[in-house]
């Protein structure tokens, strides 16, 4: 056992409560959150592979890659995890012919040792596999129950299915499972939101551009099967071998002009040994080139949650991952969320589950993490390891796995659902209900000489003219939540240190205790402005003792769209109402909610902004600062009326002088879910 996991099974011991019967009876045997003993243990020394196509009912061919455990007990079949997924199921070095696939890394090792076969399959439009693709688009949900379906039919599989992965494939695992198929026993989506249009392309009414451009750009090379060394992309692996000569890179076209793309030297494509072929993988990525909707253009031109997509049909409400929240309660399948509290779908994490909790089988956990379980500087920042946190996350995959592929009775369905890691002192801890029923919401206000006050002051106001250089991103890799799928070592933890010159910031005095915040803040900003509309930034920041300052969470909100609406809304598919929970701002972001004159006539307005869950201690002696800006550029775009050019320095920018308005009945505040100590 890894010593990060021998320290947190002491501390969980306490928190989990007795042991069962059964554990009391086989003291070897010990399930708990990342500790896991004397249920399972490696019984594989290697695995073999092969590839092949699954058919879909229009016709079209989901390439597919099929790792089976071998060197060990000998069995026909096994326990399947799918990895249903957009971004390449493998790739292959076009010149060397070497193969990088989830059998050389941690994690495929790890799950074939312990007896479980790993497929992977590229959606319809991506990879080697036919079709095009509109990301997101319904159909693929279709497909993801025929894929599960036909894996269901394969000698090597026992007839149980579960499904993994983060971002798009935890999207894939709820259009999936929406679907109900028979053979899928349980999924574990990690990092996705409830709703995708506040949750992925427009957060608070404004546009993503940084994270948009950027993932674009990539998908592009990969649909189209590039060769850009420069970018570590390398050509997804072919299915076929059409020449029959056991190589899989020379059914790849050459690159007869070096651009890194085969798909514009002409018809028929020139292949390095000269052989005949039917032309399998070129054709498939050709209809990629021809039929693929790029993310970023059209995503670019729907700026409302109503607005129709390219398929006109459809509109975000059907592409979001809350268009099958319906069906997978319908279904019952489990379903383990995971989520990084500073991960940009923070907030859908939170909905998700407790959305589904009382009609599905349910677990969460939540990590001091990005956009994966072991991404991002606060592993290293609280004193922990990016590679033990790999092993935590393994462990807690196989103890849920198991349970619901292999019918272990492991205790991990019995167990307080929830676990959570209270950053900066707290470590993890076990919970049964979001948001923790013994939170004291704590109202800070705004006050004179910018002080953040637990008293309510007299009347004032604060004046601050919108800075439109402020940047919220940080590392070498200037990345922020908000585009931390692209962020890489080495990473710094978000100092925030010189932003307050460029924000209205109030800090409160030095907390006289160690002052735990779990839960979602709630800010409260009563605005007038010189400009008719406007967006506006808060974040939520730790200050030590030596005035360093420490993004802890963090939120946005266009004020156009200024009014609250039922937060049940954010689903609109199937015939009953569901309870979106928990009950949070919500402000519509339909186009009939917006309105561009939200400030004329001298409107003081309140703004609701509700910050990315978090759960962190402000130790004795730190101060808590909440910081507001009018621009975080280049992640979001600045506001289209006040910089026409989308530049921080152009010569046409109006930048507008807000009033923060602090007076009673007008008190602009934060409202901080305080977690009492010892409670």
């Amino acid at each position: 056992m890894c010593r990060l996991a021998l320290l947190f099974s002491v501390a969980l011991a306490v928190l989990a409560g007795p042991a069962s019967s059964e554990e009391a009876a086989s003291p070897d045997k010990v399930s708990k959150p990342f500790e896991y003993s004397g249920y399972t243990s490696p019984e594989y020394a290697s695995s073999t592979t092969f590839s092949a196509y699954a058919s879909m009912s229009d016709g079209e061919q989901l390439a597919v890659d099929i790792h089976l455990p071998a060197g060990g007990p000998e069995r026909q079949s096994f326990p399947v995890i799918l990895e249903y997924l957009p971004y390449q199921r493998s790739t292959i070095d076009p010149k060397t012919g070497k193969v990088s696939d989830i059998t050389g890394r941690k994690e495929g090792k790890f799950f074939l040792s312990h007896g479980y076969a790993l497929v992977k399959a590229d959606m319809r439009g991506t990879g080697a596999s036919t079709g095009w693709l509109l990301d997101f688009m319904p159909r693929l949900s279709r497909d993801g129950l025929q894929l599960v379906d036909w894996i269901a039919e394969q000698p090597w599989c026992d007839g149980n299915v579960g499904m993994k992965g983060s971002s798009y494939l935890g999207w894939s695992q709820m259009a999936t499972a929406a679907r109900a198929p028979r053979a899928l026993k349980c999924i574990m989506p990690e990092c996705i939101p409830l709703d995708g249009y506040t949750g992925e392309a427009y957060p608070g009414g404004i546009f993503l551009q940084a994270f948009f451009e950027d993932f674009s750009a990539y998908m592009g090379m990969i649909w189209f099967n590039m060769y850009v060394p420069a970018y570590g992309v390398k050509p997804t692996k072919p299915v076929v071998d059409e020449d029959g000569d056991g190589e899989l890179h020379d059914e790849i076209p050459v690159d007869v002009n070096g651009n890194g793309t085969f798909l514009d030297d002409g018809f028929p494509p020139t292949y390095a040994d000269g052989a005949e072929r039917k032309h399998v993988y070129y054709e498939a990525t050709m209809a990629h080139k021809k039929g693929n909707y790029t993310y970023v253009d059209w995503a670019r031109k729907s700026p409302f949650l109503d607005a129709p997509c390219p398929l006109n049909e459809y509109t975000m409400y059907d592409l979001s991952p809350s268009a099958y929240v319906p069906g997978v309660s319908r279904s019952g399948i489990p379903v383990y969320h995971s989520g990084g509290w500073f991960d940009a779908f923070a907030r859908g994490t939170f909905e998700l589950y407790c959305t589904m909790a009382e009609s599905t089988p349910s677990k969460l956990v939540v990590a001091p993490s990005y956009h994966d379980f072991t991404s991002g500087p606060f592993w290293q920042y609280l004193g922990l390891s990016p590679a033990e946190a790999e092993d935590l996350y393994l462990t807690e995959h196989l103890r849920f796995y198991d349970r619901y592929l292999k019918g272990i009775e492991n205790g991990i369905d019995t167990e307080p659902p929830i676990c959570l890691y209270v950053m900066h002192g707290g470590g993890w801890r076990m919970e049964n209900e979001w948001p923790l029923a013994r939170q004291v919401l704590t109202p800070y206000y705004f006050a004179a000489d910018n002080a953040l006050s637990p008293a309510q002051s007299g009347d004032g106001f604060d004046t601050y003219t919108a800075d439109f250089t402020h940047d919220s991103s940080y590392t070498k890799n200037r990345g922020n939540r908000y585009v931390g799928i692209g962020m890489r070592s080495p990473l710094t933890p978000p100092m925030r240190t010189d932003k307050a010159e460029q924000c209205l910031v109030y800090t409160s005095s030095p907390m006289e205790s160690n002052t735990e915040v779990t839960g979602h803040p709630i800010v409260h900003l009563w605005i007038s402005s010189t400009a008719e509309d406007g967006d506006f930034y808060v974040y939520l920041e730790d200050v030590d003792e030596t005035d360093e300052a420490l993004l802890i969470t963090e939120g946005q909100l266009r004020a156009g769209f200024a009014g609250l609406h039922d937060n049940d809304l954010m689903i609109r598919r199937g015939k009953h109402k569901i309870d979106v929970k928990p009950e949070l701002p919500w402000h519509g972001f339909e186009k009939a909610d917006y309105n561009p004159r939200i400030f004329a006539d001298d409107a003081v307005v309140e703004l609701v902004i509700d910050l990315n869950p978090t759960s962190w201690v402000f130790r004795k002696g730190h101060r808590i600062r909440v910081s507001v800006a009018c621009a975080d550029y280049p992640t979001f775009p600045l506001h289209p009326k006040l910089s026409p050019s989308n530049k921080p320095d152009a010569e046409d920018n109006v930048a507008p002088t807000i009033t923060m308005h602090r007076r009673a009945l007008r008190e602009s505040r934060i409202v901080l879910p305080i977690i009492p100590a010892g409670v």
